[in-house]
């Protein structure tokens, strides 16, 4: 009965979700921001795992998820099946046409594992995440999924270069952890990790520049492009989160991680989640008080001609 209630309520929360009503209304906004909505949603979601459950697995896009029943927002969602869908579906396209793939801030593996079963044949996704409890479900994950030859995990925090880093953990939300403590609000704990850079990654192995790359590190993206000078002259296709706040929380404007991606991309595109669409954006556009919306926004910006046809074909742009 308790199970049966909560895929009710599960479900329901997903048909929310979806309600362009509510999405308009909360555009822009992180619902579980608040504080009550945010108890709320978790409670559900806990009435669907067996008392004692420290982590629970969800099939998601073709793959299976592990991980830890604590978190308030990634695996509710995930096992909703609702999950950063318009963003994954245009990731695995991506993903599809790519030979190397670059995942910064993995987490527990939504986007390595979902893009890691779907790489162009004899690529190779490398996640990067440098927080344990996520490493152990990502690495789980990525073995789980039989996708240990397509798909490396290294265990590294990714900024402007190698070093170390320190991470102040949130007891929220395993997406939550970041470099500056005023993005955590009160952090659980503060652990010091060890740090590459891309430009350094590269250079020690002898590789070429990835073809694709996915930043989602709470704030610290500024840092990662900083630290990317010689692959960003290849123009790798980004995928990554503009929030203004949590960016300069960390030291490293938004302006200058925009002024960064415009120097080296002709297109670039704004992910509207409400409308599921990409829309083109130019960098007097994303100044506006408006364009990124209330509280963050995606973008992806293209660097490659046969991305930007491969993205075209699936999703119908006019550009």
């Amino acid at each position: 009965m308790r199970k049966r209630i909560a895929i009710g309520l599960m479900r329901a929360a997903r048909a929310a979700n979806r309600s362009r009503p509510a999405r308009v209304l909360l555009r822009g906004r992180s619902v579980r921001r608040f504080p009550l909505v945010n108890r709320i949603y978790h409670a559900v979601f806990r009435l669907g795992v067996a008392t004692g459950d420290r982590d629970m697995e969800a099939r998601y896009r073709g793959v299976v998820l592990a991980g830890p029943v604590w978190d308030a927002t990634i695996m509710p969602s995930v096992s909703g099946g609702y999950y950063e869908e318009f963003e994954v579906g245009v990731f695995e396209r991506l993903a599809s046409v790519s030979q190397s793939i670059f995942d910064v801030g993995a987490n527990i593996g939504v986007y390595a594992c979902t893009g890691g079963a779907r790489v162009a044949r004899g690529g190779r996704l490398v996640a990067f995440e440098p927080v344990p409890e996520n490493l152990a479900y990502l690495r789980r994950n990525v073995e789980r999924n039989e996708l240990i030859g397509r798909v490396s995990v290294e265990p590294l925090a990714v900024g402007e270069s190698p070093g170390e880093l320190t991470v102040h953990l949130s007891g929220e939300q395993s997406g939550k952890h970041s470099a500056a403590a005023a993005n955590v609000g009160t952090p659980v704990e503060t652990i010091t990790v060890p740090m590459t850079s891309i430009d350094a990654y590269l250079a020690d192995r002898g590789l070429a520049p990835p073809d694709l790359v996915k930043i989602d590190v709470e704030g610290y993206e500024g840092f990662v492009l900083r630290g990317a000078t010689q692959a960003l002259a290849a123009s790798p296709t980004l995928l990554f989160e503009l929030h203004p706040e949590l960016q300069a929380n960390c030291g490293c404007d938004a302006s200058e991680l925009l002024d960064l991606v415009f120097a080296h991309y002709r297109w670039v595109f704004l992910v509207d989640e409400l409308d599921g669409v990409l829309r083109p954006c130019t960098r007097a556009e994303l100044d506006s008080p408006d364009a990124i919306g209330l509280y963050r926004s995606n973008l992806v910006a293209i660097g490659r001609p046969d991305h930007l046809a491969a993205v075209r074909q699936w999703h119908g742009l006019d550009v």
